[in-house]
């Protein structure tokens, strides 16, 4: 086998990303049955191996990466050797004489054996690690063994691991343990550091009180009927408005000359009346039955309630006066929510099986509980560190329940994912979820600036990213999803997909089954009162309620999306970003020669790096100004014209242009369907298009509103196509 180049790119963490992937490859590659052949083991004597010593297939077959999956391989081929050893000493060995390395190969190459499978015989002093591998119960967590938490570890994690035990115990590692005094600090550090970063943050910690403390001053200062919702209004009330309450603490503390000291200002009966106005009906809960007596009107019960939140204020340690020392200290600040954040756990959101032939099964948790990884949430615009993300199993059909789809096996099909409309959180990245609310945006702030998915990512980064920034790729996953729900929704379906598949592949498939070739089935039969009508036969005439009106219109806009760049081909693009072949055509031509003398005159002309590029870049499509040095010499096609007098292309330099893309629309903006047109918007192109949108006539419009009405009406009547009595062309 000749040996393998790995290129690396060292990461912020230090993490050596490539090899780990490599090496992981080269794990699953090894784990195949075939690779015994390609190491000199032919594959029937493979075969008696198996059988004689009764090898389980399922850990020669499996797939899934990991050290646990390789330790287990590990630890039957011991098994396996020792067997084979046993019976080679009582002359049992019912075949042929096999060697240690044969058996080996059963697994793994020799090579992947040595090199990486030994590194378990080191782990003999180490019982931690080897119960962890194990999976045994007691066994430690991922983050107390390794010290960090991944999906999988490889074998260079263990060799790292190895190592920084080998340093230890010669006395080269750092602190050989620790105290429970050092342990116990360590919280306390935690707690200040914590600390540390809300104040950096501009912010003050959440008050800090006991629940028996706050659950006296409630009982005692309100009404026994007060409720859990009641409570925490005024509480949540009371800490998002700490400016509020530093204004109520200065005039309630007279500190010049002229000013009065005021028991319930103006600024806390505001507060107070407004939480009543919130509680509603229930206010009277907030007082007890002879304070209701005593305070009729309702200025009275303000002034009642705002005395009951200024000593609350003072009990949440809200209040910016030092009662002591009669000095009025600095303005509060806001309060960080950050130690009440909720924890969030994304589960699937059905209770029990919805296969029909398991009618309601339970749903099992499938991930070890010491194994539920962790993932970076977004909630809106709020960013949250460690959400767990739990999937579901049924023990009876097998189907895995996850956040935003059910996975499922067919014999025909094999693994199929259904992606669920109904999902509250997307996955749109390794370790990162948003919930719908990210992802709509994402749809609806695209769609109404026009803006990329770059234009986006460093919108939100800038807003609401506080250093921990989103990719353009992870919004464009967030793109995709939501898209792709809002059509299937849209449709009343739930879009079904192969397991595994990436997101380009993923945006393929989905346009081939929701696509429907550019017509929108949510705009089918649409009908509002903008493009819809009541028929009248003259202006003043009242409308006839039993006919309507029904118009579309009609128009392109040049925007040159493009297609593969080989003479009449309007292929997808293998490679969007610098490619101009489709798939076909790439692997026919793609390795050509270019023309050196060509291809250095081209870039010139359209690189951005030199003038003449730059130069260009800045023309408009029609536009020839006199500096423009490549003036007159780019033959541009009128809009409107046919394609008849297109020169032909002198290189395949770059991919080819369609020449615009195609819209049905209804008169209040609502499209109808779309396509487009490689070379021009001929009125061949625009009949050929109603035909596929509109094949039956009874639901065709009455009125279509295009710009070319005269040409479009005389190749329709040279047709005879869309020249019934109902239709009507109106040129605009």
């Amino acid at each position: 086998m000749a040996p393998c180049q790995i290129r690396c790119w060292e990461v912020a963490d230090g993490t050596v990303v490539l090899l780990q992937l490599s090496l992981l490859l080269c794990q699953l590659l090894h784990m195949k049955l075939t690779t015994s052949l390609a190491n000199g083991i032919s594959e029937q004597h493979t075969e008696e191996l198996i059988d004689v010593l009764k090898i389980p297939r399922d850990i020669l077959e499996s797939t899934a990466p990991g050290l646990r999956v390789a330790y287990q391989r590990y630890l039957a081929c011991i098994k396996v050797v020792s067997d084979h050893n046993t019976m080679d000493k009582n002359r049992t060995w019912p075949i042929a004489k096999a060697t240690k390395k044969e058996i080996v190969m059963v697994f793994v190459s020799s090579s992947a054996w040595y090199e990486n499978y030994s590194n378990f015989d080191k782990i003999a002093d180490f019982p931690a690690m080897q119960s962890w591998l194990a999976e045994d119960e007691d066994s430690p967590t991922d983050l107390d063994l390794w010290g960090f938490e991944r999906d999988y570890y490889t074998f260079l994690d263990l060799k790292r691991w190895l190592k920084e035990k080998k340093e230890k115990r010669k006395g080269k590692g750092k602190g050989k343990g620790k105290s429970k005094e050092e342990k116990g600090g360590k919280n306390e550090k935690a707690h200040e550091d914590k600390e540390k970063s809300i104040l950096a943050a501009g912010e003050q910690s959440f008050p800090n009180i006991t629940f028996d403390v706050f659950s006296k001053f409630i009982l005692s200062n309100f009404g026994e009927n007060i409720t859990l919702s009641a409570t925490l209004v005024i509480l949540f009330s009371m800490i998002d408005n700490v400016d509020l309450l530093s204004l109520h603490a200065r005039q309630q503390n007279a500190k010049l000359a002229g000013e009065n000291n005021v028991d319930a200002t103006a600024w806390i009966r505001l507060l107070a009346r407004a939480i009543q106005e919130k509680i509603g009906m229930d206010s009277d809960d907030l007082f007890d039955d002879y304070e209701i007596n005593e305070h009729t009107t309702q200025t009275g019960r303000s002034i009642l309630l705002g005395t009951k939140l200024d000593e609350m204020a003072k009990l949440l340690k809200l209040y910016p006066f030092n009662q002591e020392r009669k000095v009025f200290e600095a303005q509060l600040k806001p309060v960080s929510h950050a130690s009440i954040d909720p924890v969030h756990i994304i589960c699937p959101i059905a209770a029990e099986c919805e296969t029909r032939s398991c009618k309601g099964q339970a749903l099992h948790v499938h991930t070890k509980v010491r194994d539920v990884p962790k993932a970076r949430l977004i909630k809106g615009s709020k960013i949250f560190e460690h959400a767990y993300v739990v999937s579901g199993v049924c023990e009876k059909c097998k189907t895995l329940y996850s956040a935003e789809h059910e996975q499922a096996y067919d014999e025909k099909q094999g693994y199929y994912m259904v992606h669920l409309n109904s999902a509250k959180y997307l996955k749109v990245g390794k370790k990162l979820w948003v919930d719908r609310a990210f992802s709509q945006g994402v749809l609806n702030g695209i769609y109404s600036f026009h803006a990329s998915a770059a234009a986006y990512m460093e919108y939100w980064n800038n807003s609401f990213g506080n250093g921990k920034e989103i990719s353009r790729r992870q919004v464009w996953e967030a793109f995709i999803h939501e898209s792709i729900r809002m059509v299937s929704a849209g449709s009343g379906v739930n879009f079904i997909s192969l397991d595994g598949l990436s997101i380009t592949a993923l945006t393929e498939e989905a346009f081939a089954r929701l696509g429907e070739n550019g017509k929108i089935c949510a705009s089918h039969n649409h009908s509002c009162l903008e493009c819809t009508q009541p028929y009248r036969e003259t202006q003043d005439s009242l409308p006839n309620e039993s006919a309507t009106v029904k118009m579309v219109v009609i128009d392109g806009i040049v925007m040159g999306p493009q297609h593969c760049a080989y003479d009449n081909c309007s292929n997808t693009l293998v490679n969007h970003r610098e490619g101009v072949f489709c798939d076909v055509h790439n692997q026919e031509f793609g390795a050509r020669c270019r023309h050196q003398e060509m291809w250095h005159k081209y870039n010139l002309e359209h690189s951005l790096d030199y003038l003449n590029g730059a130069r260009r870049m800045l023309c408009k499509p029609a536009e020839n100004p006199p500096w423009n040095k490549n003036r007159g010499r780019r033959v541009q096609q009128p809009h409107d014209e046919s394609d008849t007098n297109i020169p032909k292309r002198s290189h395949y330099f770059s991919a080819s242009r369609y020449y615009c893309v195609e819209t049905i629309c209804a008169p209040c903006g609502a499209v109808i369907a779309w396509t487009k047109f490689v070379k021009s918007e001929s009125t061949t192109n625009i009949l050929k298009f109603l035909e596929d949108v509109f094949p039956d006539e009874e639901l065709r419009p009455d009125y279509i509103c295009i710009d070319k009405a005269y040409k479009l009406l005389r190749t329709a009547v040279a047709n005879r196509s869309w020249v019934t009595v109902e239709v009507y062309i109106v040129h605009t």
